[in-house]
């Protein structure tokens, strides 16, 4: 959106309206988490198994976030966020219902499907109705918001487990209730921006190219590689961590969701404090690749530390390194040379994708190896994958207004290059 178009003050509607889908996006993914034990001992299932009630979501959000853009460009965003909405908030309710490990799974699935149609509409939605120099900003309180719902997770998941005569279907029916709540708001109050019409040609050259251009991108390609190492990490952890607490740590469930509850805690925070050092410097790489190291170090600390106090400060390093980086990720995607909201559709649901995929294997993979290596062998093994992030952000251009006079010019080519292949295609279709 150019800085010189009139912002709608219903942005602000929007962007309350993105907070709630937020915190229903992490209520949907990470609820069975704290329960995984009560699962396991309820369907009488084996710990392969529970990961993959974890997991499962997390690959059919790489399969479908880029199906997702492709249903932005040919419905647009707000009406692909219902849909995918919608279908989340059903397989949640539904999965209060579940009898057996298939059905659990079927549901699951179809969160999956839903959670995964809905992660490039906000983005899209971001980029239409903000103006530029409130995109770090935004984008720093929608990932914060996104850790308020894992936090509630672990903090209240316990509680309600309580209410509910310790049955984990009512703690997931109830968080199903009040994702329908949430998507019947989107259905009242969701608008499309008057603009987005005519920001690309026409959904056919979108949905064919978008996508093929932005995986050309370097860049894309390098967040895509940095996002899978780092969600492998993150989803074993905050997959694992409370069951972990449990059988290493000898904690209850109250005292073991609570300790994993620092991690989202303070990734509410990384996140804002992220969001505004990219926007008060103008800089988007110190806030990617250095934090990155805080992860790897305190994932470290959490497997290997006894005493409950350095626990809680790894967990805290773990926290700003998963979230602090998200706002400056999300900006530097927006500001990339030749981005548009539906390229930026298109490259969401594919770095997504691709993350969301290391999401799928870690808890997976490591559900099964625990049975034989136990459970801190593999969560100490695969911190090897946080390498990945590391690296792959190191080698990422600087994209902010405070970048080099260097980095100016070499953006500046890049986006002429882009200028000159639209100007192509559009003589092509005529």
């Amino acid at each position: 959106m150019s800085e010189s178009t009139s912002l709608s003050s219903y942005r602000w509607v929007i962007e309350l309206l993105l907070l709630l889908l937020l915190i229903t996006q992490s209520l949907a993914w990470m609820a069975p988490a704290p329960l995984l034990m009560e699962i396991r001992s309820g369907l009488s299932i084996s710990q392969s198994s529970a990961g993959l009630v974890i997991s499962v979501i997390a690959l059919c959000i790489g399969i479908f976030s880029l199906l997702g853009a492709v249903v932005c460009a040919r419905l647009g965003a707000l009406r692909a966020l219902l849909l995918g909405l919608w279908l989340m908030a059903a397989g949640e309710v539904a999965s209060g219902f579940a009898t057996s490990f298939g059905l659990l799974l079927a549901c699951r699935v179809l969160e999956g499907v839903g959670f995964g149609i809905v992660i490039a509409p906000p983005s899209m939605l971001t980029m239409e109705w903000f103006g530029q120099h409130e995109w770090p900003y935004i984008n720093m309180v929608n990932f914060a918001f996104g850790y308020v719902g894992m936090t509630m997770v672990f903090g209240f998941t316990p509680v309600l487990f309580g209410w509910t005569h310790q049955s984990w279907r009512s703690v997931l029916f109830y968080y199903g209730v009040s994702a329908l709540g949430v998507a019947l708001l989107w259905t009242l109050m969701g608008r499309e921006h008057k603009s987005s019409a005519s920001v690309d040609t026409t959904p056919e050259e979108v949905s064919s190219s978008a996508l093929a251009d932005v995986m050309k991108m370097r860049n894309v390609r390098l967040v895509a590689l940095g996002l899978f190492g780092g969600m492998w990490v993150f989803n074993l952890y905050t997959a694992f961590l409370t069951q972990y607490f449990r059988e290493y740590g000898g904690m209850d469930l109250g005292t073991a969701s609570r300790m994993t509850q620092v991690l989202p805690l303070t990734g509410l925070f990384a996140a804002v404090g992220g969001g505004i050092g990219t926007g008060l410097t103008g800089l988007r790489k110190p806030f990617t690749w250095p934090i990155g190291i805080a992860t790897l170090i305190g994932c470290f600390g959490a497997i290997t530390m006894s005493d409950p106090a350095w626990i809680r400060v790894s967990l805290v390093l773990v926290g700003i390194g998963s979230a602090g980086s998200l706002a400056a990720i999300s900006t530097l995607m927006m500001e990339l040379p030749g981005m548009s909201p539906s390229r930026l559709g298109a490259a969401m649901g594919f770095v997504w994708a691709v993350g969301y995929l290391g999401g799928f294997f870690s808890p997976f993979l490591g559900g099964a190896l625990a049975d034989s290596i136990g459970l801190r062998g593999v969560m100490l093994g695969f911190l090897v994958f946080q390498l990945m992030p590391i690296v792959a952000m190191y080698f990422l251009p600087e994209t902010g207004p405070g970048k080099t006079r260097y980095e100016i010019e070499a953006a500046e080519e890049a986006a002429a290059e882009l200028a000159e292949k639209d100007a192509g295609a559009a003589r092509t279709v005529g």
